[in-house]
């Protein structure tokens, strides 16, 4: 953990945060130093050491923890020495100041207040997964394409197929789509990640069958089925698990979004909010 001037100035915001700017004579908490009449207690240095432990994702070391707590005693000294020299008067680092006292509290209200009311129940979340099948797909599909800008080209490349040509040969000469330098390969798809109506095509076809010509709207395209992957138990079973917990958790973000919203429209009742859109720079 190097000592640079950069992680000075970066700490100096952070000891701003956890309240140096005034004496803790009366802190109850494990004194780890003291710095003139301000103290640096085993709870800050717990808080700044649980963000640089979440950057890192790795626990510090006790070598470590004794670095960072050199680091807050010095930004303690220089945070002083800039209050002593009045620049917490400037009126931009005021307003500054400012804003990171209400996102702070902003956040603290979410997490204290709002976080604790969303719950999110199995029967929802089974009802999630029952609603949305292809969030859990149970095979993937291998695709060849021909694109062609005109129905009449798609329907004459259609008929050539039909009497049996080489569909990667004539990807590979006549289409426009990108996957032409590949023989028309497009690559492995599980359900719902095409347009609906080329998804809905594509799982339909039987291998090495191919399809008639469908509007896509940017030209015709033919797509053939090159092989079907169907996913094993155990590899449906893992998927299902971390999807479930991105549902839940996406589930948890919209009932707190409405929370939210319900919260700030009850505050907006009981204080007048004025708001100057003319005013703007």
């Amino acid at each position: 953990m190097r000592r640079s001037v950069l992680h000075l100035a970066v700490l100096g915001l952070i000891v701003g945060l956890f309240g140096f700017g005034t004496p803790r004579l009366f802190s109850e908490d494990r004194v780890l130093a003291r710095v003139g009449e301000k103290v640096v207690t085993q709870d800050d240095l717990n808080v700044l050491a649980k963000r640089y432990e979440a950057a890192r994702k790795a626990s510090l070391s006790l070598d470590e923890k004794k670095n960072l707590l050199n680091l807050l005693i010095n930004s303690v000294l220089i945070s002083t020495e800039s209050e002593r020299e009045k620049l917490d008067q400037n009126p931009e680092i005021k307003a500054e100041l400012e804003m990171v006292r209400m996102d702070r509290l902003t956040r603290e209200y979410i997490t204290a207040k709002i976080e604790p009311l969303v719950t999110v129940t199995d029967e929802e979340v089974n009802q999630i997964m029952k609603d949305n099948p292809n969030l859990v797909p149970k095979e993937m599909r291998t695709l060849k394409e021909i694109l062609v800008k005109t129905e009449k080209e798609a329907d004459d490349i259609y008929l050539e197929l039909e009497k049996g040509a080489d569909f990667s040969k004539i990807a590979a000469e006549k289409s426009i789509a990108e996957s032409k330098s590949k023989g028309g390969l497009m690559g492995t798809v599980a359900p719902g990640q095409l347009h609906p109506s080329l998804d809905t095509v594509a799982f339909k076809l039987k291998e090495k069958e191919f399809s008639k010509p469908i509007n896509t709207g940017e030209g015709f395209k033919i797509l053939c089925l090159v092989e079907i992957k169907v996913k094993s138990p155990e590899e449906i079973k893992t998927i299902e698990a971390k999807v479930r917990e991105k549902v839940v958790q996406l589930a948890k973000n919209k009932k707190l979004d409405a929370l939210m919203q319900k919260k700030l429209d009850e505050l907006k009742q009981k204080t007048k909010v004025e708001t100057y859109f003319d005013q703007l720079k």
